[in-house]
């Protein structure tokens, strides 16, 4: 068997380092505007903010109230960070006196019509933006999708492609080959994603509204005046509390090859489900959902991680993957980090650099139905039970204590850390993984352990402390000096990104019925 060293010692040549120097990588930040008092914001998205259907940096997500901030792909950490920095400075201006909730779990919601659905004007791909989401709340409710989320999206340059097809004494189509190798990364992302969780998972409590008589097989404890908790768990974001689908786990989406992937994709969007069918597509004039099927759309589809291809305009994702290939991948189990006033930290990026080179180059590459069912058993005990004081695992049909198999798994990472550092230059990355390291054998170093202290130790309510950090992080942003995103930058791409929703109206020339009709065409 390789270990991962010896694979790092096969590629250590100049190509390699001048390559891993341009790792790319962006991050998408989801938040809920929320007023003075906690609860969610009822005003629309700021006009001052710019268009929600075309603004490359601000948009919104599931709901009006719901930001999501997305930094575009860069190879500097620094320039990352600072880009977010930036970006919460200049939204958190125009915002008045609401605040950015700084945790996953929503705030103070009664009911979920008190959650607005996000509006994109009057084209075609706004109506349908605006439709995907009413089929959501029609199908799930919306309380799951008030819930967010940090997206971090991974990808490797050309350059280093070349480079290890060549090292690995391969041929022929390089799209090809980039495709395959990222479908092992997703791979081996589901298989380990466990370990992101244990690490940052930032969601053990939440306020007791959300449960909305869910929830009730859960053993919760209560605190403060209004909060829920369970003992151990990680991220109740990633439970059955969050987004779930019974019919999607019937799937069984396979990550063998890209292809399978995308056939599985294409065949829940063509696939009628019962239940949804119910609900009904169109009442009169009204469109309650794009249509009755597993799924409506790729997005629908919840996982972990998705393999990502840039679509064109009007271009849908299996259409971008079938046709160029993948070109990076979307991590999607991470929490909000509460303690970060843009919901992650530097240290975390180094972290999920090395745990993504990991997954590619580890030696594990199959994925066999057992082995995501197992998979996925242990990411349940994780986000339920991760920070139990002895927990078992389940590895190749194996049991294996959480803190044995974290132990052999960092010692992979510090060499993954290591060879980064070697290339790059310093030691940052080899700092990020020994500093989280205490995590191993101290459950209480995780992010939800620090949190649940934090809230337990004073009988703080979530709820309330969750919005004292954001009156904090509120001063913060506003006294942030923007280095790479000027205010002046920022105002240009809102202005922009009106021009370019009013042309894309005015450019529709089918009827919503027929632009639908044509969308759903597939490739075959």
């Amino acid at each position: 068997m390789t270990t991962i060293k010896q694979r790092l010692d096969d590629l250590s040549t100049s190509d390699f380092t001048g390559a891993i120097k341009d790792i790319q990588r962006g991050i998408e930040r989801e938040t809920l505007r929320v007023s003075p008092n906690g609860k969610i914001s009822q005003k629309e998205h700021p006009k001052l903010l710019g268009a929600a259907l075309t603004h490359p940096y601000i948009t919104t997500d599931y709901s009006e109230a719901l930001l999501e901030l997305i930094t575009p792909p860069s190879n500097d950490i620094n320039k990352t960070y600072a880009q977010l920095q930036d970006i919460h400075h200049f939204v958190t201006k125009h915002i008045g006196d609401e605040v950015l909730w700084p945790m996953s779990m929503p705030c103070f919601i009664e009911h979920q019509d008190e959650i607005p659905l996000a509006y994109y004007g009057e084209s075609n791909i706004g109506k349908m933006k605006r439709t995907y989401r009413k089929g959501l709340k029609n199908r799930y409710g919306s309380m799951m999708q008030a819930i967010a989320g940090i997206h971090y999206n991974f990808s490797l340059p050309t350059t280093f492609w070349l480079a290890y097809q060549k090292q690995q004494g391969l041929t022929g189509s390089l799209m090809d080959f980039q495709s395959e190798q990222y479908m092992r990364m997703v791979r081996n992302i589901k298989r380990y994603v466990w370990v992101v969780t244990y690490l940052f998972g930032a969601s053990p409590a939440m306020c007791r509204s959300f449960l909305e008589g869910k929830g009730e097989a859960l053993p919760f404890e209560t605190f403060g005046k209004g909060s829920v908790y369970l003992p151990h768990a990680t991220s109740l974001r990633m439970s059955d509390l969050g987004y779930t689908n019974s019919e999607q786990s019937a799937l069984n989406v396979e990550y063998g090859c890209l292809k399978e992937y995308i056939t599985k994709l294409r065949q829940a969007i063509r696939t009628e489900s019962l239940d949804y069918k119910k609900i009904g597509v169109k009442i009169g004039s009204d469109y309650q959902q794009l249509n009755h099927n597993i799924l409506q759309i790729e997005n629908e589809l919840y996982a972990p991680v998705r393999p990502k291809q840039v679509a064109k305009s009007g271009e849908k994702p299996t259409d971008a993957l079938e046709n160029r290939g993948i070109m990076y991948v979307e991590l999607r189990a991470l929490d909000v980090n509460p303690f970060s006033p843009v919901g992650i930290s530097k240290e975390q990026m180094r972290v999920i650099d090395v745990f993504m080179l990991f997954c590619l180059l580890t030696e594990q590459d199959q994925l066999t139905a057992d082995q995501q069912a197992e998979a996925e058993e242990n990411q349940d005990r994780i986000v339920l039970n991760g920070r139990a004081e002895s927990l078992d695992l389940v590895l190749n049909g194996t049991t294996v204590s959480r803190q044995e198999w974290l132990t052999n798994i960092f010692a992979e990472l510090k060499s993954v850390a290591l060879w980064l550092d070697k290339h790059i230059g310093g030691d940052q990355y080899t700092l990020a993984i020994d500093q989280i390291s205490g995590a191993i054998t101290d459950p209480n170093k995780t992010l939800s352990g620090q949190l649940l202290n934090t809230l337990l130790k004073d009988d703080l309510d979530n709820g309330y402390y969750a919005l004292s950090l954001a009156d904090r992080y509120k001063q913060q942003n506003i006294a942030h000096l923007p280095s790479v995103f000027k205010p002046s930058f920022l105002v240009q791409e809102t202005q922009t990104s009106w021009q370019k929703q009013q042309d894309i109206e005015a450019s529709d020339t089918l009827s919503f019925d027929e632009f639908l009709e044509n969308y759903f065409t597939y490739q075959t």
